[in-house]
């Protein structure tokens, strides 16, 4: 059966090419809270209709290409769904296309719905809603889009969690728009944080306590923008740091761009300004943001991009902005140097004496080492990252276990130290290469 021949049985003696279409594309990430929304808006109609479809040829899901005849024309066919994980117990159905029809009153409509791979703009959502020509059934087909943007901007599947943006679709081409994957962070206590004295009070006072307040300065009048940057050696804890924060600040909605994401800060952004209060985390942002002069810079274009994004944000937009970098010398001044767009830089050092034998004990748990031994350690080990000590302590123990022994002698930690100071000629020291603490 064709798509067309339900048409015609529905709107009656009305000829098809007298319908008005009144069409909407929305963003991908919206899709779950609009389905949702169209779902609730049919629950409410009785004696709607709902049909999957069948595409053949190259002929797109729009009410002009459904009525279509011929052997290539749109048919009925089964609902297609695919499971999408939002952090939740269960995964969300998400359906691929559906058109439902339905009356308002005694008056005829159909309401379309797809996820559409297009060559030329990417994947993308496409509403539309086909009613007779007249200034009534118009307005309510202009009142349902509106509704259905609402339900997709109000976001309620998507707010407070951490989304990724990343382009799928059964075809991936190179200009598409994202979609945002909701990652899982594990959380982070505020206990586990080793820091030295006062940078973490530093950083709560920049980030949570702004984050609490942020709606009254608004009321004052000022901006409820902010933006830190977290620099540092690698492997001193800052992608640990994020992750406390993005604990701490559970009602704030997180959009993480890493190495593979920086490409779609504008996406992220447009997201953000509609999903505030909104945390934007851009790690290694010296891979886009390095001085514009100097050498380092090879992405001039995003480096705008971020210093316009950052510029442009209105002064009651709630967006807390979380810089990382290992080369914090190396950034633009008119970011890392500019209030307004960082307004406090941060740096997570090595640790010293203290903080190492905390690290120590952490990291050795269970091994039954005393006091002595950690202090001794901390010394001998001198000034190495948490990610150089928390291995240091895993191939410590896999010595023990080699050799058979259920407790920690000097021998395996030494053996251990010189092999992780051991390097090929011409490589980086491993207390400098090592990664953030996971």
């Amino acid at each position: 059966m064709l798509l067309r021949d339900l048409l015609l049985e529905h709107f009656g003696s009305l000829p098809l090419e007298d319908l008005v279409v009144a069409r909407q594309e929305l963003p991908l990430w919206m899709r779950v809270d609009v389905q949702g929304e169209i779902e609730r808006f049919f629950d409410g109609l009785p004696g709607h209709r709902f049909s999957g479809a069948r595409l053949r040829g190259n002929i797109s899901f729009r009410f002009p290409n459904l009525m279509e005849e011929g052997a290539e024309a749109p048919a009925v066919g089964p609902a297609v769904w695919s499971s999408l994980d939002l952090g939740d117990t269960e995964p969300v159905r998400c359906l691929l296309r559906g058109l439902w029809l339905a009356k308002e009153g005694d008056t005829p409509f159909g309401l379309l719905f797809e996820l559409d791979d297009d060559s030329t703009y990417g994947r993308r959502l496409r509403v539309e809603v086909a009613t007779p020509p007249g200034d009534g059934p118009e307005h309510f087909a202009a009142t349902v889009l509106k509704r259905l943007r609402a339900s997709g901007e109000a976001a309620r599947t998507l707010r407070g969690k951490a989304l990724v943006p990343m382009r799928t679709g059964s075809v991936v081409y190179p200009d598409s728009p994202p979609d945002f994957r909701v990652q899982a962070i594990t959380p982070v206590a505020r206990e586990e944080m080793v820091l030295a004295p006062g940078v973490l009070e530093l950083v709560e006072r920049n980030t949570l306590g702004f984050a609490a307040h942020s709606e009254a300065l608004a009321r004052l009048g000022m901006s409820a923008r902010k933006g830190i940057l977290l620099y540092g050696p690698p492997g001193t804890g800052k992608t640990l740091l994020v992750r406390y924060l993005a604990s701490a600040l559970g009602q704030y909605t997180k959009f993480i761009l890493g190495a593979h994401q920086m490409e779609f800060l504008n996406e992220a952004m447009d997201a953000a300004r509609i999903l505030q209060p909104a945390m934007v985390v851009i790690e290694d942002v010296d891979l886009i943001a390095a001085d514009r002069d100097g050498p380092w810079q090879n992405s001039p274009s995003l480096l705008n991009d971020l210093l316009n994004e950052m510029d442009g944000l209105g002064p009651d937009a709630r967006v807390l902005f979380v810089l990382t970098s290992n080369r914090a010398e190396i950034l633009e001044p008119a970011l890392a140097g500019r209030p307004g767009r960082v307004d406090q830089a941060i740096e997570i050092g090595l640790p010293e004496d203290r903080e190492r034998r905390v690290l120590l004990a952490r990291y050795a748990r269970g091994l039954g080492l005393a006091d002595e031994t950690l202090a001794a350690l901390s010394k001998r080990i001198g000034k190495v990252s948490p990610a150089f000590i928390k291995e240091l302590c895993r191939r410590a123990a896999q010595e023990m276990l080699e050799r058979g022994a259920n407790a920690l002698e000097d021998q395996d930690f030494e053996r251990s130290l010189q092999d992780l100071r051991l390097r090929p000629k011409g490589a980086m020291p491993m207390r400098e290469k090592v990664g953030f603490v996971a």
